[in-house]
């Protein structure tokens, strides 16, 4: 094997070696992003059970983890969705659901950047494979 040739073997097994790094990222960004996703959709699930309730009814309220407190439902129209800062606004459960449903469409374009993302670095990949097994 020439001397150009292994050179050019070391170059493409250190992009390989990079790429690879770059994928494993990628992937647990993707694996995050699911994560999250199934949040949310947990949080509409919450939210359309919440709108089943009726003033008085009683719940259990959680203090932390494990620990809970027995409660009386006030008001069934509005939740409370924290801002940022500490600052919370009443909305309406639609309100909070369509908000929840734009979170979800945001991420769900951002996970389909990432996966095409993922797709060119596979195909790369397995161009320099390829490449060694010829």
């Amino acid at each position: 094997m020439s001397k150009q040739k292994n050179e050019d073997n070391q170059e493409l097994m250190i992009e390989l070696k990079t790429l690879d790094e770059e994928l494993k990222k990628l992937n647990t960004h993707l694996e995050n992003m699911d994560n999250q996703m199934g949040e949310l959709e947990i949080s509409k699930q919450i939210i359309n059970k919440f709108s089943e309730l009726n003033k008085g009814d009683e719940l259990r309220v959680p203090l932390t983890s494990g620990i809970y407190v027995k409660a009386q439902i006030l008001d069934t129209k509005n939740l409370m969705i924290n801002v940022g800062s500490n600052i919370t606004v009443e909305k309406t459960p639609k309100q909070v659901t369509k908000i929840l449903d734009g979170q979800l469409t945001e991420l769900s374009k951002y996970r389909d950047q990432l996966v095409g993302q993922m797709k060119v670095l596979i195909n790369r990949i397995e161009e320099i494979q390829s490449g060694f097994e010829a």
